[in-house]
């Protein structure tokens, strides 16, 4: 699978996340949440792309896999600069 990478710039309130999303796919809204370890992160570049994954005891990576609207999926690390 091909490596891609993309800037997901979010804020957090409570555990809701909001923020926005700009790589490969495009550029979209995001919305998501933070239970926890548990991080699921959402957006809609002409298909539902979700993002679910747990977060590092650091709190600064977060692995998991992704779903690209059903028509394929993988892996993804994500880490705060």
């Amino acid at each position: 699978m091909p490596v891609t990478e993309a800037l997901c710039s979010c804020s957090k309130e409570g555990e809701k996340l909001s923020g926005t999303y700009s790589g490969a796919l495009g550029e979209a809204k995001v919305t998501g949440s933070v239970k926890g370890q548990d991080v699921t992160i959402e957006f809609n570049v002409g298909a539902a792309i979700v993002y679910t994954g747990k977060l590092d005891e650091s709190g600064k990576t977060i692995t998991g896999t992704c779903d690209l609207g059903g028509q394929a999926s993988g892996t993804f690390k994500a880490t705060k600069q």
